[in-house]
């Protein structure tokens, strides 16, 4: 089955400058269903994906041409957050390595080597093989024992400051440089093959979309909500968001029908499942939508079994159309994540224009800018 993208209102097609010039940025009118005449294609649980643009920084490591002995460590197992924001810490350590020029080291056993290898770069075959590909993958220096510090100056960064790094880079050079660390991941996807750190199993990142999907999970056309409210704080994170991209500072936490229909409809998608993945605390959203005559019908629920966090952020990643919390750091990574991977159709930041109608008021990139980047 194929599906013909219907002409969207002129305010959705409408995009910020910066989007123009920035590297890998999808139009949010381009085709749901990706093209069959891709180069060499890549895929992500048979799904199409840009895994192979290339890479618009420099590939050498770090701290690699310099005779410094600074290194930045990643160390213990306290984290700020869930999900969500730790892959956003990381991704900035990252980040914080590159800007500065210095070498990332990752304690063994840390809370990133923790939570990698639960999605990504999976233990495999030989230990001393995976530390080596673990190593090469990421730009890192895994450090086993303390003893191996005193060469180094160490410079040790908590999580909360990671979270909050914001780089000196250019909008551009940011957004290349990140866009091409979650390729890198995603270019390593944990299949259900391999073990954790502590040697056990790990679960398949494709799980979410088998369970729903099963066989047809390579052609099947399907919408994601992810659905966070973010205990007491998220009105007030979602209302900072909103003074720098212009959002709605309510819509994406409630979730309401009327706002998905404004989205979905356009694109002819409300006749096809619309999965929500959520936290569970925003049962009102849910039930809002399955009682919903036009959604509710089409409202798909995650197996309890396949819930977890890796299967439903591919579930978002993969999808045709994914519509997010910008409040949220999951949200965040899922909309950076399809950005990186050649996906458009991501809605974060939507609101009412004076005469009623919803539009996106801050485009893709939004999703990088340093105002807003919070996580």
């Amino acid at each position: 089955e194929q599906l013909t993208l219907r002409i969207l209102n002129r305010r959705d097609k409408e995009r910020r400058m910066e989007d123009t010039n920035l590297p890998y940025t999808n139009n949010q009118n381009q085709q749901i269903i990706s093209s069959s005449g891709m180069n060499e294609p890549s895929y992500i649980c048979n799904r199409p994906a840009d895994l192979g643009a290339p890479a618009q920084h420099a590939t050498s490591c770090p701290g690699s041409t310099t005779d410094s002995n600074k290194l930045i460590l990643l160390d213990g197992t306290d984290t700020y957050g869930r999900t969500g924001n730790n892959l956003m810490e990381f991704l900035h350590a990252l980040q914080y390595s590159r800007d500065n020029d210095i070498q990332l080291g990752v304690k063994y056993g840390s809370w990133a080597m923790r939570l990698l290898p639960r999605m990504w770069l999976s233990v495999t075959g030989d230990q001393s093989q995976w530390e080596e590909q673990f190593e090469k993958a990421l730009c890192i220096k895994i450090i086993h024992k303390t003893v191996e510090l005193r060469e180094y100056d160490v410079i040790p960064i908590d999580t909360k400051s990671l979270l909050l790094y914001k780089s000196n880079q250019s909008l551009g050079e940011y957004a290349s440089f990140q866009q091409q660390a979650i390729r890198t991941l995603f270019q390593n996807y944990n299949t259900g093959e391999g073990t954790t750190l502590a040697g056990y199993g790990t679960r398949n990142m494709c799980e979410g979309i088998d369970a729903l999907f099963g066989k047809d999970s390579a052609s099947a056309i399907y919408s994601v909500i992810h659905i966070r409210q973010l205990e007491k704080v998220g009105y007030a994170i979602l209302a900072a968001v909103s003074k720098h991209t212009g959002c709605d500072p309510r819509a994406a936490i409630e979730m309401r029908p009327d706002y998905i229909r404004t989205i979905l409809k356009p694109l002819g998608m409300l006749n096809h499942p619309i999965v929500v993945i959520s936290d569970n605390q925003n049962i009102e959203a849910i039930q809002r939508l399955l009682d919903d005559p036009e959604i509710g019908p089409r409202i798909v629920l995650v197996p309890e079994e396949a819930a977890w966090s890796g299967g439903d952020m591919t579930l978002g990643v993969m999808s045709n159309v994914f519509i997010g919390n910008p409040a949220s750091s999951f949200s965040g990574f899922v909309a950076k994540s399809r950005l990186a991977l050649g996906k458009g159709h991501t809605y974060l930041f939507r609101a009412r224009d004076n005469e009623g109608q919803w539009s996106t008021v801050c485009g893709d990139s939004c999703v990088f800018y340093k105002e807003v980047n919070h996580f």
